[in-house]
């Protein structure tokens, strides 16, 4: 007997033969007055699963998207807030600048504006979103290229960590650079192979000039950044945050001065400079004769000839904004000389709208903008900011 299917009008009629492997389920009778019930073929199952791959392909290619929409509104924010961090570092740099040039005259909220430690003058500035520090430093508290001995430079050099007998050919090389007398292209590396040519003398104008120098490279002169266990990139600084050209003598201001700088000096090393400035730490010097008479036995005369505590007019400020609750930061440099035959008092030599600083500076630049902070912190007592800033 043939099997026999029902329709909707509930006759029986014998359906035609079929083959087992293009039947996977078959139901030869529908409920009572229920509608036909066809049998479900191999091509349907084919779509079936064919189906559920596009479905789990596009949602992959949603997964992705997402991803993609995420990753970019993090970097549109990062951008926002890195944008933000600029100008308010900007606006930070200028109105500490405008408080040094136009002092308060009161003394006391004057030096409240710029507290000293750490070997610098602070000036904080916050609102709700961010916060700014600005370090001011002297620049006499560096060696300037225009009159440092090559003595010290070697010594310098050596204390930033370049070896012997670099360090003595890069210092003659400074020193030759300068010096009042014709000198040859071989001192310059200016990467060509043409024969040397006469070129006379001149000071150095710019820090950057140093990379004429033979020898010189990128890595010695900014340094270079490097990976601590902790997963946090510090810089490893260079020649650049030691020397200047707006020093204007051969003294250095030993209370702006690192100790580096001041383990350059003739007769003294690193671990002299660590002395002098946990000496530093309990006050400010006042003057040379305070500076030996506080630590008595340790320079020598040409040493101390070589130390001031006058400020020189040429101050180097730099400008960090952070962004509250994030880790976006940006950081500004300039150096300012003071003058006052001009309108504005002062004239911006050099600017950098992009800087890495220091973690010398980077710890203050977290610290809460107030006083009571400062000393806890440093432990140490408030300069007296001499109004002629």
């Amino acid at each position: 007997m043939l099997p026999c299917k029902r329709i909707s009008e509930g006759v029986r009629q014998p359906v035609k033969a079929f083959y087992p492997w293009r039947v996977i389920a078959v139901r030869h009778f529908s409920p009572p007055g229920g509608e036909r019930v066809l049998p479900y073929t191999s091509e349907q199952g084919v779509i079936l699963i064919a189906l559920l791959w596009v479905l789990t392909a596009l949602s992959l290619l949603a997964l992705n998207l997402a991803f993609t929409v995420r990753t970019e509104a993090h970097a549109a924010q990062a951008s926002v807030e890195a944008e933000r961090c600029y100008f308010y570092a900007r606006g930070g740099l200028e109105a500490a600048l405008y408080r040094i040039i136009f002092p308060n005259k009161d003394d006391e909220k004057q030096r409240e504006f710029f507290p000293y430690a750490g070997g610098m003058n602070h000036y904080w500035m916050s609102n709700e979103d961010t916060t700014c520090h600005v370090a001011v430093l002297d620049e006499a508290g560096k060696i300037d290229l225009n009159f440092a001995r090559v003595e010290t430079l070697i010594r310098l050099l050596s204390n930033i960590g370049v070896k012997d007998p670099l360090n003595s050919s890069l210092a003659e090389a400074i020193v030759k650079w300068r010096e009042p007398q014709v000198r040859s292209t071989g001192d310059v590396d200016d990467g060509s192979s043409t024969p040397a040519e006469e070129i006379r003398h001149r000071p150095f104008t710019s820090v950057e000039e140093l990379l004429l120098i033979k020898g010189m490279t990128q890595e010695i002169l900014y340094g270079m950044p490097k990976r601590k266990e902790d997963g946090r990139v510090v810089v490893r600084r260079g020649l650049a945050e030691y020397v200047t050209v707006y020093g204007g003598s051969i003294q250095i201001n030993v209370n702006y001065a690192e100790p580096e700088v001041i383990g350059a000096l003739p007769g003294l090393d690193l671990d002299t400079a660590q002395t002098v400035v946990q000496a530093r730490e309990e006050g400010p010097f006042k003057s040379s004769g305070d500076l030996s008479q506080r630590i008595s036995g340790i320079f020598q005369g040409e040493a101390l000839s070589m130390m001031t505590t006058q400020l020189s007019p040429h101050y180097c400020l730099i400008s960090t904004a952070f962004a509250k609750g994030s880790k976006a930061r940006r950081s500004i440099k300039t150096v300012v000389k003071r003058d006052e035959t001009l309108k504005s008092r002062h004239e911006k030599l050099i600017w950098y709208d992009e800087y890495w600083p220091s973690d010398r500076v980077l710890k203050w630049a977290e610290v809460e903008p107030n006083i009571e902070a400062i000393r806890a912190l440093s432990q140490i007592k408030i300069i007296d900011f001499q109004r002629e800033m």
